[in-house]
């Protein structure tokens, strides 16, 4: 259960779990991992991946999460859920109240901005992935953007796309397939029907020189 907030951002418990774990699965191979969760919304998200990571893992990593919104940040350390446990809530730490468009202090292995991008227009997309890669060590993970602001801020960061479980990540954000598909944040059913498909089939992108 979550409180109410005004104009939350659509959000899920585990949802696109294939995403979730494959995340989970990267940061395995990675010491003393970091992660940040942009544009968290009531928390599901950080939260879900807490319940992975330890189910999956357990070592110590750090898990840092913020929203644009004051009272879904305020929210979210109030969530519960049967599998949220105290070990998993005291893993995520939220930040004070932020934009994915400004400029991150700190780096982490991982930087993550789900189904956030379409409230922005084109270029504060572009410009908001190319903030997020800046603090992204080894991985960032984006979608529902425009695919051609996606391909220039990826490009222009000196990313890659990242193709493990794609197809499993791609059907995945089910809600967001269509057969028409008219609005940025929507997938076809198909991949290869899209412009640009190659940044909006996967959601993994890696920084180059950083093996996948």
């Amino acid at each position: 259960m979550t409180s109410t907030v005004r104009n939350p951002g659509r959000t899920a418990w585990f949802r696109n779990r294939a995403f979730l774990e494959t995340l989970v699965d990267l940061l395995k191979e990675v010491e003393n991992p970091s992660v940040l969760f942009h544009a968290c919304s009531t928390g599901e998200e950080p939260y879900s991946f807490a319940i992975l990571w330890t189910q999956a893992d357990g070592r110590p990593i750090t898990i840092h999460a913020t929203d644009i919104n004051p009272e879904a940040v305020a929210a979210a350390r109030k969530a519960e859920h049967p599998l949220l446990g105290l070990a998993e809530r005291h893993m995520v730490k939220f930040l004070p109240p932020m934009s994915c468009t400004k400029a991150i202090p700190r780096t982490y292995d991982a930087v993550v901005c789900m189904n956030a991008l379409c409230y922005l227009p084109e270029e504060l997309q572009e410009q908001a992935i190319y903030r997020m890669a800046s603090s992204a060590w080894r991985y960032l993970c984006v979608t529902a953007g425009s695919p051609r602001a996606v391909r220039a801020g990826i490009e222009e960061a000196n990313l890659r796309c990242l193709w493990r479980n794609w197809f499993r990540i791609y059907y995945g954000w089910g809600e967001r397939l269509s057969w028409r598909y008219r609005k940025v944040w929507k997938l076809p059913f198909l991949p290869l029907l899209m412009p640009h498909w190659r940044y909006a089939g996967t959601s993994i992108f890696v920084r180059n020189g950083v093996g996948d």
